[in-house]
């Protein structure tokens, strides 16, 4: 099936891991090629869309939501047949009740609610979460002097805190983040475990109409949101908030323990937030999204957009351009691209939690373990086409003992999973990447 406008074959693939092994040599090229600021990619085989490079083409895109619109029914080569009927795109786009998927006045009543839900829990109720789960995590593995501190502790902190957040007590919690983690993993069950996941969540709503509390659930019931509208919006608001931060975690403590030498010390509050802003500004979580859909026909960045076109965010490209000025110090400022522009950007109650979690989750494990030290120098990390953005960071230190009485949690996949079924287990042939953004976007 033809489309509008030909794209030509040697256009960048986003889901072309070798293509993007090197993510700043690829956006020079990019931004080389494509000065004005909009570059044709293939988001798969044969699905062309538009990636985004300049700040300037971001401002035009998101704060025009009349013509650039979130609605996936917009984007026509998801209803004509481009997109192949067993793509993940198809899974990954499956409409949602949420704030991420509206526009206009819905997606105002939607933001609304949920920055008043957000800003009405108390934050010294936030940060007594932050602490308890940072120092429970910790206790898992504080006497074993060596840790991943991708997979046992950035890569969970983040969703045990949110699950905190939703109203979920600490063994609750720590089921969900186990089987979470048989999710993003992409195992042979995953979808199986991503269904016992959404029936944890209404179970959750359902509780919490009989018996609220002070969490973030129980206020989006007090606005008058329905079952679903809740379930698909802890859905949403799992994946922006859990992926990103984990990442920002890791990143600054790779920074900062390779800084040690030069004897910066991490309890500094100065230190940490500095190397959250520069782990944001050079390694950001997402290099690119796919975020907005054409209304009309409209010009962008020198080239014909056609209605129904899809257009790509380009976090990574975007902020390499920025970065070029010299006047720009990404040790203190804040104005990232990845929090996103325009009606749909990340509202500022959700930015301020993730970062102060990811500097709290930082600050404290340098406070537990002083004496933290890289066992492998070199940073591992992945491609920008894959939306995470971390594999490993191995340290060692000395044992130290736990803060908390009784067994450490237990956050395995094998240890602590949600209850099973005799459901049959589909078996897709996604990838795990696949895999882990169908549950994102809702299946």
């Amino acid at each position: 099936m033809t489309h509008p406008i030909q794209h030509p074959t040697d256009a960048l693939r986003l889901d072309d891991p070798k293509a993007l092994a090197d993510p700043q040599a690829t956006w020079d090229r990019l931004l080389e090629r494509y000065p004005e600021g909009l570059a044709p990619v293939f988001l798969s085989k044969g699905v062309p869309a538009w990636l985004m490079l300049t700040p300037d083409v971001h401002q035009q895109v998101l704060q025009d939501p009349g013509t650039f619109a979130r609605d996936v029914d917009h984007w026509r080569d998801l209803h004509n047949g481009v997109v192949p009927e067993n793509s993940p795109l198809r899974a990954i786009y499956t409409k949602r009740r949420n704030v991420w998927n509206a526009d206009g006045a819905e997606h105002k009543r939607y933001r609304e609610i949920v920055v008043r839900a957000l800003s009405n829990i108390s934050q010294n109720e936030i940060m007594a979460h932050i602490d308890e789960v940072v120092d429970r995590v910790v206790d898992t593995f504080c006497t074993e002097g060596r840790t991943d501190l991708v997979t046992r502790y950035a890569g969970v902190v983040p969703l045990l805190v949110l699950c905190r957040l939703y109203g979920m007590d600490a063994r609750e919690g720590v089921a969900v983040c186990s089987a979470q983690r048989q999710v993003w993993d992409g195992t042979d069950d995953a979808l199986h475990v991503h269904a016992q996941l959404q029936r944890r969540m209404t179970a959750l709503v359902e509780r919490r109409r009989a018996a609220p509390g002070r969490d973030l659930v129980s206020e989006l019931i007090a606005a008058g949101l329905d079952d679903e509208e809740i379930r698909d919006h802890l859905t949403f608001i799992t994946a922006a908030a859990h992926e990103p931060t984990a990442h920002t975690i890791a990143h600054a403590l790779w920074l900062l323990l390779g800084r040690k030498n030069e004897l910066v010390q991490l309890n500094s509050g100065r230190t940490v937030r500095e190397a959250v802003n520069t782990s944001l500004w050079h390694a950001p979580p997402m290099h690119t999204l796919i975020g907005r859909f054409a209304t009309r026909d409209a010009e962008v960045g020198g080239r014909r957009v056609a209605a129904g076109d899809c257009l790509v965010m380009g976090f990574g490209p975007a902020q390499q351009l920025l970065r070029r000025d010299e006047r720009l110090d990404t040790e203190t400022n804040r104005a990232y691209m990845i929090f996103g522009l325009g009606p749909h950007a990340c509202p500022r109650a959700g930015r301020d939690l993730g970062l102060a979690l990811a500097e709290k989750a930082v600050q404290r494990i340098d406070r537990r373990l002083p004496d933290m030290v890289l066992v492998d120098e070199q940073w591992q990390g992945v491609s920008a086409g894959r939306l995470s953005g971390v594999e490993s960071l191995r340290v060692a230190f000395t044992p130290a003992d736990r803060i908390y009485e009784g067994a450490p949690w237990q956050l395995s996949a094998s240890q602590s999973t949600p209850e099973t079924s005799t459901e049959t287990r589909p078996r897709t042939p996604f990838t795990r990447r696949g895999r882990w953004l169908r549950w994102i976007w809702g299946e």
